[in-house]
């Protein structure tokens, strides 16, 4: 590889202290290691008894394992109090890396099936968000979240819940998990009531569905963004999809690495679809879990051979795609 070039250097020289925007970020998989070690030996049996218990699994495997992992942490959360340390653990987080705007999806889907009462958790979560706002003028925004596995009717769920008691923090909905489990087209009536309670629509496609999955999602769905996406570059016609419908694609590169859902040894598109005029963000995805920081995906895309100016947009792109609460960010699906 080699040397990074004078602008290069002199964005990263810079990075640190520059303000930042990330836009996919899942509040679980935001816990640091040492207190998911905590929470996890209050159990007779811990499923984390200590940091090399965590270590061993985090990027371990695939995406079944990264699934398994991921419901193993949930496991752990047994009462509000402990989203509510997930969640300090989150802010403590974006004031490291001076992350100013983040969107962090919160599913109440999840909660609920492992046995906790949706409005207990929002409770304790609000007060760590608001404090962390009030102290330091930066912005979180919550996206509802459903598993796609779980089907429309767990999805219509938390948009029920929604509807009976709003969270003003609230500005889109998505739809997470297994993305080839079931088809797109399925969440149409979904998606429909999302824009009619002024949600923005977005949903996980590209990732291990290919580029037929970018597609339906925009074909059945009208993402305002989409998560990951990035095997849209395997078809030409997608990507002019998403240039034309001006379709934000989060990428994460650690986590399609970590996953296997970029083969080991192959290439990342980010820059290609970069270059072909898609309008791409970089973000963690779950950073307790894969052990990185906003700082670490932007080196990586300069690993790929990211000019300065290639960097300065996606750090651009970040605030570009954010969406705002009680703000329809999405075209109307035809």
């Amino acid at each position: 590889m080699p040397p990074f070039s004078p602008g290069v250097r002199s964005f990263f020289r810079a990075f640190g202290a520059r303000p930042k925007a990330e836009l996919h970020l899942h509040l679980e998989g935001a816990i640091a290691p040492s207190t998911l070690v905590r929470l996890a030996r209050r159990f007779r049996e811990p499923l984390f008894p200590d940091l090399a218990s965590v270590r061993a699994r985090q990027g371990a495997g695939d995406f079944r394992d990264f699934l398994a992992l991921y419901r193993d942490v949930c496991r752990c959360l047994k009462a509000p109090a402990d989203y509510a340390a997930v969640a300090r653990d989150l802010v403590r987080r974006l004031s490291r890396e001076n992350i100013t705007y983040a969107e962090v999806y919160v599913s109440p889907a999840v909660i609920e099936r492992i046995g906790l009462d949706w409005a207990a958790v929002r409770s304790a979560i609000e007060p760590v968000f608001l404090g962390f706002e009030r102290a330091s003028g930066r912005r979180i925004v919550v996206l509802l979240d459903s598993v796609r596995q779980w089907g429309p009717e767990a999805a219509n769920r938390v948009l029920e819940l929604h509807e009976g008691s709003p969270w003003p923090r609230v500005a889109g909905f998505g739809l997470g998990g297994d993305e080839s489990s079931v088809p797109a087209g399925e969440f149409r009536g979904v998606f429909d009531r999302v824009r009619r309670l002024s949600l923005a629509p977005l949903v996980h496609a590209g990732e291990w569905g290919g580029a037929e999955s970018v597609a339906a999602a925009l074909d059945d769905l009208g993402p305002a963004r989409i998560a990951h996406g990035f095997r849209a570059a395997e078809d030409p016609s997608v990507v002019a999809a998403l240039v034309r419908l001006r379709t934000p694609l989060d990428i994460c590169p650690t986590s399609n690495s970590a996953t296997r859902a970029l083969l080991p040894g192959e290439r990342h598109p980010v820059l290609e679809l970069l270059r072909a005029g898609v309008r791409v963000s970089l973000s963690t995805d779950d950073p307790g879990l894969f052990r990185t920081t906003l700082r670490k995906e932007f080196l990586a895309v300069a690993r790929l051979g990211a000019t300065a100016r290639e960097l300065e947009a996606l750090l651009s792109n970040g605030f570009r795609g954010a969406l705002r609460p009680g703000r329809q960010a999405a075209r109307t699906r035809s």
